[in-house]
């Protein structure tokens, strides 16, 4: 049973954001591109595992829960946690292309390409291990003894993997019913603490909030973005506010909607009045704060120090 839908990685609206206004050839844009894709790739790999998960009939009552955020000490994300009244797993879940060769000191994963590029990743087994340590943790406060196994899954058959000293186990898809069939243990738990621990970590779930664009690349600053309402019709900058609605060779009484939300993708902090005037090139402070007010924005502070945040 699959007790909750995974959300869209964030990053995909701050690249989506950076590519509307970072000039084409500003560096950073390609650079987005190509993190726009590896989170595509990586979002659809974890679909194929909560796709074969859901046909899966475990012999026993089983709960399944994609894109977990819990917080123990610190916060970590599972790509997968399954539950069960004998144990808990944790399915930790790649979708890279090329050959991947993972390598133990120092712990890391090495990305060939076609083309003999190498690239290093962080080691899926580091990662394994101190989401294990956490989750561990994490039950032990909650007084829950119950076992908790994981493993690496590759999202394709086609991916060429190769690790010299696999610490956890290596799956493809069509082997998880198997690896979690024979998974030991006996059970700890009864149907109701199984489903008051499921309970425990849906109310503990915490989304990932991703960080805006300037964060990521400090090169990003207001002089390298474009600014201006964009008409998501023709997709045009530029657009003018006059009669209560934007004006190109089209109207529109929204832009602002997506412009504002576009800043919030790329810069930190609240917005305040003369930023969203800048940005949407605009004079009346006025229709900015209504602006900002239609776009569902947090007023916050009073007077001169008056910011404004999304919820």
């Amino acid at each position: 049973m699959i007790m909750k839908d995974r959300a869209r990685p964030g990053i995909e609206k701050v690249c989506d954001a950076g590519l509307r206004r970072l000039w084409p050839d500003n560096p950073v844009a390609g650079k987005l591109e190509e993190r726009r894709k590896q989170a595509e790739a990586g979002f659809g790999g974890e679909e194929r595992v909560d796709s074969v998960l859901a046909e899966y009939r475990h012999p026993g009552p089983i709960r399944i829960i994609p894109d977990v955020g819990l917080v123990c000490g610190s916060r970590f994300q599972l790509d997968v946690l399954v539950l069960t009244q004998s144990w808990a797993c944790l399915l930790e879940v790649k979708n890279i292309s090329g050959r991947s060769v993972i390598k133990d000191i120092p712990p890391q994963l090495v990305r060939i390409t076609k083309d003999g590029r190498e690239e290093a990743l962080g080691s899926p087994f580091a990662q394994l291990d101190s989401n294990l340590m956490l989750f561990r943790d994490w039950l032990h406060e909650r007084n829950t003894p119950i076992p908790v196994y994981g493993a690496v899954v590759f999202a394709y058959p086609s991916q060429m993997v190769e690790a010299a000293a696999a610490t956890h186990p290596i799956l493809f898809p069509n082997r998880i019913p198997f690896f979690l069939r024979n998974l030991p243990g006996r059970p700890l738990l009864d149907e109701h603490d199984l489903n008051e621990l499921t309970r425990q970590v849906l109310v503990s779930h915490e989304p990932y909030v991703q960080r805006p664009l300037c964060t990521m690349y400090p090169q990003v600053t207001e002089r390298t973005v474009r600014t201006g309402a964009m008409c998501m019709a023709c997709g045009e900058f530029g657009m003018r506010w006059r009669d209560r609605a934007w004006h190109c060779s089209c109207i529109s009484r929204s832009a602002h909607v997506k412009a504002i939300q576009d800043w919030f993708h790329i810069f930190s902090g609240g917005m305040t009045n003369e930023e969203c005037r800048r940005f949407l090139e605009v004079e009346d402070r006025h229709a900015a704060r209504r602006m900002m007010k239609s776009a569902g924005l947090i007023e916050k502070g009073q007077g001169r120090w008056k910011t404004y945040h999304q919820p």
